[in-house]
């Protein structure tokens, strides 16, 4: 939608719920919802968030000075003190939640939602991609799959768009069901269920509570067929399964390619995905489902999908020197680490190398969690296993003769460390959680790698 949809009564009216009946009121235009006075435009309607280390209600003024025309506040004491209309709430991201929902309702298109513990991104890059190639497209940006990232994308709904994918993030029980409400999909995809969060969701259990939570109400499911615990658990009017072999959608044959990429043949159809190892190839199943379900066919998906540019990293494949590096340190958990073993056993070369940092946001289960990728590893035929942080004890406790191993305190001891036992030609898979910031090992790894060349 244009810059035009926001008047004073339209900001009321969505803020009904939360606000007094004298709130300002007129058909006078109002820009965009900004909660940031750095790219906030005249016109614009400012949300003063509050977060754990913030308060935007400190920023008023610089807002006002900015050329907001309005202020959607939860302090009293902004009442008065500008000569802006001014609609006081309880609370600013609730309310933030309400204007975006007001605006995907008065939009009225098809919003798909993407949930899941595990390949979220890439399955939603997929099925934009897909969606594409027929369809205007609008869909999250980066990783905007939060209480604030979430109403942002849908307050930014152009009006010409066909189609919303809208992720949907959490890390808290409840939050799924908050943002679906939020979002209202029509079609609801849940790529995966694994153990993420476990300080919020005690056990897998209640991330499966959490993550089938956004089925709730909505027309139309998605699942993959092989995990038979979440098709059980999945509640939408009606359910779609998908996968490689089997399921309601499903590939005639599949294959991965030496390069990791892969290939499906659906409906006759070959499609190739951009996106490495098997279980992006499941994840591109549920994409065609979805896809589907808003009349893309798969003669189509194939054409758009082919264009796809992957995430940045997640599972991306690098040649550095004679040295071929998969960066999957976007985020980590344990099966999304478990995947990324599986994928670097499949990978080219003759030395295989696992790289791994901490997995976040575990809790008590931390410690099992750990170990348990620890010997998924030590399991693998890898010829290098590296490890910090949390990996460091758990490789510690799992193997502690074995030789393979080499583990230190921080990415620029382990590199010290593992530096003298690769070979030039080796393919190195790295894996954590974005706090651990794994990244950091790239220099070493391209300084190291280019001195051979």
């Amino acid at each position: 939608m244009s810059d035009a949809f926001w008047t004073a009564d339209r900001l009321a009216h969505a803020l009904a719920s939360r606000i007094s009946t004298n709130a300002p009121r007129g058909s006078h235009a109002l820009g965009n919802v900004s909660t940031d006075t750095r790219s906030l435009r005249p016109g614009d309607i400012f949300v003063a968030l509050i977060g754990d280390r913030f308060d935007a209600h400190d920023f008023l003024r610089d807002a006002v000075a900015a050329g907001a025309r309005a202020l959607v506040v939860s302090r009293n004491a902004a009442i008065g003190e500008f000569d802006v209309p001014i609609y006081l709430v309880d609370d600013t991201l609730v309310a933030l939640g309400d204007l975006a929902h007001f605006r995907r309702l008065a939009w009225g298109g098809p919003v798909i939602a993407v949930a899941g513990s595990n390949g979220k991104t890439g399955t939603k890059e997929l099925l934009r991609s897909a969606l594409e190639s027929r369809l205007a497209v609008h869909a999250t940006s980066g990783n905007l799959n939060n209480r604030i990232g979430v109403p942002l994308t849908l307050l930014a709904l152009p009006v010409e768009s066909d189609v919303a994918i809208i992720e949907l993030g959490t890390s808290i029980p409840g939050e799924i069901a908050i943002l679906r409400d939020i979002s209202r999909p029509d079609v609801a995809i849940v790529t995966s269920i694994a153990e993420e969060h476990l300080e919020g969701f005690g056990d897998l259990a209640g991330v499966m509570r959490e993550e089938t939570s956004v089925f709730h109400g909505v027309a139309v499911g998605i699942v993959p067929s092989s995990d038979v615990n979440l098709v059980a658990a999945a509640s939408p009017l009606r359910l779609v399964t998908a996968g490689l072999d089997e399921g309601d959608v499903h590939a005639t044959s599949w294959k991965l390619e030496t390069d990791g990429t892969g290939t499906v043949t659906v409906d006759g159809i070959s499609i190739h995905s951009p996106l490495r190892g098997a279980h992006n190839l499941r994840n591109l199943m549920l994409a065609l489902a979805a896809a589907r379900e808003v009349g893309v066919g798969a003669q189509d998906a194939a054409r758009g999908i082919a264009s796809l540019t992957p995430p940045p990293m997640r599972a991306n494949w690098q040649t550095i020197g004679r040295a071929l590096v998969i960066n999957d340190a976007y985020n980590s958990n344990p099966g999304s680490a478990i995947a990324a073993i599986d994928m670097l056993t499949a990978a080219p070369g003759m030395q295989k190398v696992v790289v791994l940092g901490s997995m976040l946001e575990l809790g008590a289960n931390s410690d099992r969690c750990h170990d348990d990728v620890a010997r998924a590893a030590i399991a693998a035929p890898v010829a290098v296993i590296g490890g910090f942080g949390e990996f460091a004890a758990a490789l510690r406790r799992v193997a502690p003769d074995d030789e393979r191993v080499v583990i230190a305190g921080d990415v620029d001891q382990l590199w010290s460390a593992l530096a003298p036992h690769l070979q030039y030609d080796a393919t190195i898979l790295l894996k954590a959680s974005r706090g651990a910031k794994l990244e950091r090992i790239l220099p070493h790894i391209t300084s190291w790698a280019n001195h051979d060349c």
